[in-house]
């Protein structure tokens, strides 16, 4: 136990002046230029080694998109043709049909569809199958008239690909393919259907060929969004309607076309091509992930690092050698500096000979001279800076250039009521959620490029209190170097609250809270483009009250003012927040229903009708009822503008006048 003993010590005694002397090389200038041109060889090496990684990282992206823009134009061509193909076999078909009765198609014979399609189906002009094959029970006779496709044969009578849906009697997603069908004088008699099982159809097939290494993959959507084929999905129910977490998809659902690189949902980052097939209106996806494009580039690139890691290893001895013997004369040299650095002394005194270290004393000794002379300028300068600022009525602050908070006047601090500490980052806490990304964001943009920032926002003090904040910060230099910011702040709050009940009262009426005329035309407008771009539907409500000037004359117009309240308020018990119910003057009345398809208009319109019939104001004794002639219109291909969807309503609320009041008619 004693022999152990003594050699642990005899060890420490050892080790110990090894330590010193390891660590006062390291601490001198001799050492950190060794680990100065170490780090220089690393720094080096990282750079070419980036450079080398940009570099083929461009030149395998591009490669890579030449062969995804390939691919994508193969997918699409490939299924447009199917789509094509399929669309003229049907018209070849329906021509033999301008008149159709149960069994025509069995009659017939078509044995050579079943390669292009799972079955047929007659449907007449009132959206009725009248015959299907190979015939399955139950589906003769069927009103599809709710279908989204049947109207829209009906109103468009051209050949159209509908959106997937689950068949009512196969129970399976199906896509169907239909084309018109007119008798001798071209009169629209109905159509014809191509019904294509999404999970057993050809149209696919051609996917699991395609070169696209062990993760690339093809999506296909409807431009309504919904899930068409997906490697993972396809042949189950969710296909019909999972929604593809593609962040890059939402500029082809509206007609791009094009590549792009970034987030693909589930499978992260990825090279993406997108390309429309116009005759079904789909868009097809085909995705490259990053991980699968670079794995070659990065097994190169791990070869290189290795090697120069080898090298910098054979190379730093002997580099060190060099710099050992070129930096013996200036130890005392090292030494001195790192007292002037520690402020133990005020200059270089080293009595030397040579003219090379003497020219560096000396240019040392100016620059320390001239260091001192401004740093205390700087220090006048911020004293008299922080006097004025101290001194204003206004908010002020003053950050350093990490935008940390050096300084905040009295008049800022009981403008928010303050309490010290202050930091920034409870300033940011208090920001309003809604403001607080866009507004740091500014803030670190305006430290990091050097540039002055004027912003308005939410801040709640911490009364609870909601306050808008005009801020203007203005970034300082000094001789050309940045030093920070100083910012002035203003409450807005009672501007901004005016300036919102001035746009509200610009487009409101008065009398009922509803929208005026001008405020419903320009939610008109929005809904109409909406409508364009992405077949989004609204429906449109227009009325007038019946016999409301009967009231006004024998009640008096306090009375037809309290009825037109009790109208708005009917409106809005019946409809949604997102709704927008509007009095375009007088007793005219409108109700813009965004979102909302035909049968779901209807029903809110009778809903409408039937609640304002039932109210009643009761006025010495008499009770005043008034009711509602509604005219229901929605948004139509071939609709130039909101114009003719306006026109539409109110002839149909001219038809329901005519036919007695109190009802509802579409157009």
């Amino acid at each position: 136990m004693k022999t152990s003993t003594t050699r642990a010590v005899t060890s420490l005694t050892f080790l110990e002046p090894l330590t010193a002397a390891l660590r006062r090389h390291l601490l001198s200038l001799r050492g950190r230029l060794l680990l100065g041109v170490a780090a220089v060889w690393g720094v080096l090496c990282v750079m070419l080694l980036a450079f080398g990684w940009q570099s083929g990282t461009l030149l395998v992206e591009e490669s890579n998109r030449v062969h995804l823009r390939y691919e994508a134009e193969l997918v699409r061509n490939a299924i447009t043709q199917k789509i094509e193909q399929r669309l003229e076999a049907l018209e070849r078909l329906a021509a033999q049909f301008p008149h159709a009765a149960p069994g025509d198609l069995a009659k017939r014979g078509h044995e050579e569809m079943l390669t292009l399609f799972e079955g047929l189906v007659l449907v007449d002009d009132q959206n009725t199958i009248v015959d299907n094959w190979p015939t399955l029970a139950g589906r003769n006779g069927l009103d599809i008239g709710h279908r989204a496709y049947a109207r829209h044969m009906r109103h468009v009578q051209r050949p159209h690909v509908s959106d997937p849906f689950v068949g009512i009697v196969s129970g399976k997603p199906i896509v169907m393919m239909l084309v018109p069908r007119r008798d001798a004088q071209g009169r629209y008699t109905g159509f014809l259907g191509g019904l294509v099982e999404i999970e057993r159809s050809e149209l696919f097939e051609d996917f699991k060929r395609l070169r696209l290494g062990d993760a690339g993959h093809v999506v296909v959507a409807t431009a309504s969004g919904q899930l068409l084929y997906h490697p993972d999905q396809r042949g189950g129910q969710p296909a019909l309607t999972a929604a593809l977490n593609d962040p890059g998809l939402d500029l082809a659902l509206l007609g791009w076309e094009g590549e792009a690189l970034g987030e693909a949902g589930q499978d992260g980052e990825a090279l993406k091509a997108y390309r429309q097939i116009w005759p079904a209106d789909w868009v097809v996806g085909v995705y490259l992930p990053l991980d699968q494009i670079y794995s070659p580039l990065a097994n190169v690139m791990r070869s290189i690092t290795h090697r120069a890691w080898w090298a910098l290893g054979l190379l730093l001895p002997l580099m060190g050698a060099l710099i050992w013997l070129s930096l013996r004369p200036l130890t005392r040299l090292a030494q001195q500096i790192r007292e002037l650095s520690l402020g133990r002394r005020r200059r270089l005194e080293i009595p030397t000979q040579m003219t090379e270290l003497r020219r560096v004393i000396d240019v040392f000794n100016e620059l320390e001279q001239q260091r001192l002379q401004t740093l205390e300028d700087r220090q006048q300068r911020e004293a008299f800076l922080r006097g004025i600022l101290a001194a204003s009525p206004q908010g002020m602050f003053v950050t350093d250039t990490r935008g940390r908070l050096t300084f905040v006047n009295q008049a800022l601090r009981a403008m928010l009521g303050l309490t010290p500490p202050i930091r920034l980052a409870t300033w940011a806490r208090r920001l309003h959620e809604q403001d607080r990304a866009p507004v740091l964001e500014a803030w670190r943009a305006s430290l990091r490029e050097h540039h002055d920032l004027e912003r308005q926002f939410r801040y709640v003090a911490e009364s609870g209190e909601m306050r808008w904040l005009d801020v203007h910060t203005k970034a300082i230099h000094l001789d050309g170097e940045f030093i920070g910011l100083v910012g002035a702040v203003r409450d807005i709050t009672q501007r901004q609250h005016e300036d919102a009940l001035r746009r509200w009262e610009a487009e409101h009426d008065p009398l009922t809270g509803l929208l005026n005329r001008r405020g419903f035309e320009r939610r008109l407008e929005e809904a109409f483009a909406a409508w364009e771009k992405a077949d989004t539907p609204s429906a449109l409500l227009l009325f007038d009250l019946d016999h409301f000037k009967t009231i006004n004359d024998e009640g008096g117009h306090a009375l037809g003012d309290s009825m037109l309240r009790q109208v708005a308020a009917a409106m809005g018990a019946v409809t949604r927040s997102s709704d927008h119910a509007a009095r375009q003057g007088g007793d005219e009345f409108a109700l813009l229903l965004p979102g909302c398809e035909w049968p779901r208009a209807m029903r809110i319109a009778e809903a409408l009708r039937a609640r304002i019939a039932t109210q009643g104001l009761e006025q010495h004794g008499r009770v005043w009822r008034v009711t509602v002639s509604i005219g229901v219109s929605t948004f139509q291909r071939g609709d130039e503008s909101v114009d003719d969807a306006v026109r539409r309503a109110d002839a149909a609320s001219y038809r329901a006048k005519a036919q007695g009041r109190d009802a509802v008619i579409s157009d």
